[in-house]
């Protein structure tokens, strides 16, 4: 099944269906789609768990449910006109559509891996950038990369705590000069004391400049 296709030059390749649900939520969510659309299956199952975590803590997912099977329903159910638009915007009349809806079992295997977790994704993780007003998609790679730091707790600490997801991103990045470097390191630093209150700064410090880029 052909989920993919282009939808203009902000994004190089994405889910038609996955922008239809997602249209009433904020812009940032273009760079989102960007950043999980084009990526590998493998870390995409990271970014997949990191996401759906935060979304159940935050009530917008079920704890039991699973990202491909919700995925499955987002796709199949927009091909039935079952949309976030569709649903006036309410994002829990949508999520009640798609827990309801019945999937064709025949259609789910000509569906990738891929494209089902790219529309749960995409789906949970705008409504995560519409509940706090920022994007996660700077931190979309190091949720692949290092999923184990990167989870699901740590991330929404952060956002809890009104981080800059965008300058966290640059520091692990390495995209950053000194002085700025200097500022979101001392505030990680600060974070992560808060689940870590054995550790000195000096460690923390250690810890963080390990995992840059």
């Amino acid at each position: 099944m052909g989920f993919w296709s282009s939808v203009g030059s902000a994004i190089s390749s994405a889910c038609s269906s996955v922008c239809s649900a997602v249209s009433s939520f904020t812009s940032t969510a273009v760079n989102l789609v960007r950043e999980v659309g084009n990526m590998a299956v493998e870390g995409l199952k990271s970014v997949a768990n990191v996401i759906c975590n935060i979304a159940k803590a935050l009530g917008f997912m079920q704890v039991d449910e699973d990202p491909e099977e919700v995925g499955d329903k987002i796709i199949q159910a927009e091909e039935m006109g079952i949309t976030l638009d569709s649903c006036e915007g309410d994002y829990e009349k949508y999520m009640e559509n798609i827990r309801n809806f019945k999937v064709d079992p025949e259609k789910s295997k000509e569906i990738s891996e891929k494209d089902k977790l790219v529309a749960c994704s995409v789906v949970m993780g705008a409504q995560i950038e519409e509940h706090y007003g920022t994007s996660i998609a700077p931190l979309v790679p190091m949720m692949a990369r290092m999923p184990e730091f990167f989870n699901g707790g740590r991330l929404k600490s952060m956002l809890d705590a009104g981080l800059s997801i965008s300058k966290v991103g640059d520091y692990f990045n390495s995209s950053l000069n000194r002085k700025e470097v200097a500022s979101v390191e001392a505030d990680l630093v600060k974070q992560e004391a808060k689940t870590a209150p054995d550790s000195d700064d000096a460690q923390l410090r250690d810890m963080l400049r390990s995992m840059r880029e």
